[in-house]
């Protein structure tokens, strides 16, 4: 290890601390592996959530250190050291206590962490090792630390789907509990793991009216997904899903899957052929279309 990071993690030097910011990044690189290391040790021992120079330490040689990786793109490098770090911070309460709202000296650790590791979410290796951390952070109650993890784990949906379809249970009940930023992952990952969708399916589309307007067509695109390859999964909800049908804004996307249902199952139809009648006339050509198609399969059923 260099010797100045020895020194300041050694002997908790914070008077140095800001010295190591004078140091090139490739002549620390090296050993930063080492230094996330010590850095470990020095959070799990029993007396760091009351020592304040070891956490102001910790905060500023964790800073020096992803800005080196940041600089000389080691991270792959070092990702093993970085997520065992992060995940030791899931050993300790990230959640702060009664009145005070300042994150826990963990929780800091892992908020300084999380962009320098999630922001490689093109990187498999480093994915592979984040993902399945990332997730259990989501169930720890911090909401901005659940809030940063669900920016990333957004974005790693589009580049590396399959990790993130290994948890889809986890990241659907983080839904379900309220992270609604998570319910644009959902479509993504449904056609690898479409049972544990259809599980929860009640309660996800139960959902629709505390969605914000900006969340619920990442709802409603899980729902043509499901209309589209499982249509009679949703034949036990077309109740729920005709109540929005009167939402201007869900109208259109949510009668064409209800089309899907209809010629799936035309018998759950039958008791809302008024309802849907009106809707046609009040609508615009697609719209009255859409509700022409679900009656025919409706009376179909009846004879």
């Amino acid at each position: 290890m260099h010797q100045l990071f020895s020194q300041v993690l050694g002997q908790r030097d914070l008077s140095r601390a800001g010295d190591l910011f004078s140091l090139e990044d490739t002549d620390i690189e090296d050993c930063l592996s080492q230094a996330l290391d010590q850095i470990k040790d020095i959070s799990c021992s029993p007396d760091y959530l009351t020592n304040d120079n070891d956490q102001a330490v910790v905060e500023i040689c964790i800073t020096r250190i992803t800005t080196a990786i940041r600089e000389t793109g080691s991270i792959e490098k070092h990702s093993r050291a970085l997520v065992g770090l992060w995940e030791s911070c899931l050993e300790h309460n990230l959640t702060p206590q009664g009145e005070n709202t300042e994150d826990t000296p963990h929780a800091k650790i892992a908020s300084d962490i999380t962009s320098c590791i999630l922001q490689n979410y093109s990187c498999p290796s480093v994915m592979v090792l984040a993902v399945p951390v990332a997730v259990r952070f989501l169930q720890r109650g911090n909401r901005g630390l659940s809030r940063n993890m669900s920016s990333y784990l957004s974005l790693a949906a589009i580049a590396k789907v399959d990790l993130l379809a290994e948890h889809a249970e986890a990241i659907t009940l983080s839904v379900l509990g309220g992270n609604h930023m998570l319910l644009r992952v959902l479509p993504s990952v449904y056609p690898k793991q479409p049972d544990t969708i259809h599980h929860h399916l009640s309660k996800l589309t139960a959902k629709m009216t505390q969605l914000e307007s900006a969340e619920k067509p990442h709802l409603i695109c899980l729902i043509q997904m499901i209309a589209d390859q499982h249509p009679l999964m949703l034949s036990p909800h077309v109740p729920a899903l005709i109540s929005y049908v009167c939402d201007h804004s869900l109208t259109e996307a949510l009668l064409g899957a209800l089309v899907d249902v209809a010629q799936a199952s035309p018998s759950s139809f039958v008791s809302f052929l008024p309802a849907l009648r009106l809707v046609g006339q009040q609508s615009t050509a697609y719209l009255a279309w859409s509700t022409a198609s679900i009656t025919p399969c409706c009376w179909k059923s009846k004879l």
